[in-house]
């Protein structure tokens, strides 16, 4: 039986049988992993009865090209898949739509090594060795700056490709995944594999992406296309409402030290227009988030990702960046823009008004730091400054983290800080508390009836008491919207038991038996 411990999008780690940790690379030398009788395949213990031989398989157009064994899916047809990346992602996608999460995917005769950590990302768990025997015996030797030639490789390969799978095993796990997916770049064919899932299968991959990382390493231009990330622009292009009592844009530039109003930079601009910060609302752009206003510096992915910072951005970054701030002005309207901006980020002209003030040079200079200070005095004349405090914030995080539903349970909350950590309370009750370490705000019982009233995120269990774990067995149902590592209201029938954190994709808690679905807070 398969049991899961760890998702990160379609890929999964854990044991079958509890004998045999995947994702992994079966050794066709031993018999306890694989038997091929002729008449019967046996992999991992998995029995799969050889009714057709391939050519018929492959004539008999009314077959399937997969084969099902108690637990694992074997694809039959890899070998000539792998040689068109978009079928093979295709295939493998519309096998996981069909039998869903209670079978793990084997794809025979393609473990390459430098393939296999896309194709985990893809979603296969099995994998055998006979690519890697047959090109140890032509010489090949695989090492992790890539691969070069040697006599008697094979022990070696084989050992690369064990200590492979612990790694993503454990990438999993930790959810880095993606960052180990994008560094193992040594085949052109991994890279069509992951651009192929980020551009034509987004939809499918977002849904079960976790709504965080420990970190986002944005090391190169695939980065820029990452799930999460790009989940994280089209809310802001397309969610996100800026605070009703800001009438004036400013357009920042990003600084290397997050968040970035504690850096040097937005230290000594933000002490030269303190006062006018009421009227204000400042807006950064950078690359790989496009655009992070001022009241979401805090959250998940604004705070926790890293770039290479050299002057230089590229033509994708430019129209990356230009088309969210494009599109969120569509949406968000000030009477005035000013755009306060170093010399690299001038192409963000072409989407301001025409009647935008800018700035452009040394934003560290008394001189353009002065010209900032009077194009705000004079832009804010005859504006009604409307007080924002606190609260105004958290309203517009908690909308961005959860809905605009929120909006109206939270926006007369007081903010109490508690050990660093700031809470809202409503009606005398803790209600949502924000993580700075997290990059999230926590729910707690008392604020769970918001989200029974509406519908979200919400994970209905069997009539008992929820404690450390509650198990994907006793889950009966959960709602779509639910992403690994969300808040979610755990219930039985409407009667709230808990919340906690979601630890698998919505549909992955309905269909399993076994694996922890929502680690229980309280």
């Amino acid at each position: 039986m398969i049991k899961d411990d760890n998702f990160f999008a379609l890929a999964r780690s854990g044991t079958l049988d509890e004998r045999w940790e995947y994702p992994i690379i079966v050794n066709t030398q031993n018999p306890d992993q694989f038997i091929n009788s002729g008449e019967e395949l046996m992999i991992l213990g998995n029995s799969f009865k050889k009714t057709l031989t391939y050519p018929e398989l492959i004539r008999n157009q009314d077959s399937k090209d997969i084969i099902e064994s108690e637990d694992i899916v074997m694809v039959l047809n890899t070998l000539e898949l792998i040689e068109r990346p978009k079928n093979l992602v295709d295939r493998i996608l519309s096998i996981r739509k069909s039998i869903g999460w209670k079978k793990l995917i084997y794809a025979p005769g393609i473990g390459d090594p430098f393939l296999i950590p896309v194709l985990v990302y893809l979603g296969i768990s099995v994998f055998d060795d006979i690519f890697i025997r047959k090109q140890s015996y032509r010489g090949i030797k695989y090492t992790s700056l890539g691969a070069t030639r040697a006599e008697s490789s094979l022990s070696h390969n084989m050992d690369f490709a064990t200590y492979q799978m612990e790694v993503l095993r454990e990438s999993i796990k930790n959810r880095t995944l993606r960052e180990i997916v994008e560094k193992f770049q040594f085949s052109s064919k991994a890279l069509e594999i992951l651009r192929i899932l980020d551009f034509s299968h987004y939809s499918s991959v977002e849904e079960i992406f976790p709504s965080r990382t420990p970190y986002i390493m944005a090391n190169s231009i695939e980065s820029l296309q990452r799930p999460d990330l790009e989940r994280y622009r089209r809310k802001i292009m397309n969610e996100y409402e800026k605070p009703v009592n800001r009438e004036v844009a400013l357009i920042l530039p990003c600084s290397a030290r997050k968040p970035y109003s504690t850096s040097k930079t937005h230290t000594a601009i933000l002490s030269h227009i303190g006062e006018f910060r009421k009227y204000i609302h400042e807006l950064i752009v950078t690359s790989p988030v496009a655009l992070v206003p001022r009241d979401l510096e805090n959250i998940y992915p604004a705070m926790f990702y890293n770039i290479p910072v050299v002057g230089h951005w590229y033509d994708d970054e430019k129209i990356m960046m230009k088309e969210t701030l494009s599109s969120y002005l569509i949406k968000n309207s000030y009477r005035k823009i000013i755009a306060y901006i170093t010399e690299d980020l001038g192409f963000v002209r072409d989407v301001l008004p025409q009647d935008s003030i800018i700035i452009e040079g040394n934003i560290k200079s008394d001189a353009n730091l002065r010209a900032l200070y009077s194009a705000i005095d004079e832009v804010i004349k005859g504006i009604d400054p409307k007080k924002g405090n606190r609260i105004d914030h958290h309203v517009s995080r908690a909308k961005f983290q959860f809905g605009s539903w929120i909006g109206k349970y939270i926006e007369k909350a007081r903010v109490i800080n508690n050990y660093n950590q700031e809470m809202l309370v409503v009606e005398g009750k803790p209600a949502i508390v924000f993580n700075d370490r997290l990059g999230k705000y926590t729910i707690n019982k008392s604020s769970a009836n918001w989200f029974m009233e509406n519908g979200k995120f919400l994970v209905e269990i069997d009539n008992f008491k929820p404690t450390s774990n509650v198990y994907s067995v006793g889950v009966l149902d959960a709602t779509s919207d639910i992403r690994p590592e969300d808040e979610v209201v755990l219930h039985h029938k409407g009667e709230i038991k808990g919340v906690g954190i979601a630890k698998m994709p919505y549909d992955a808690m309905k269909q399993l038996k076994k694996g922890v679905a929502v680690k229980v807070r309280n």
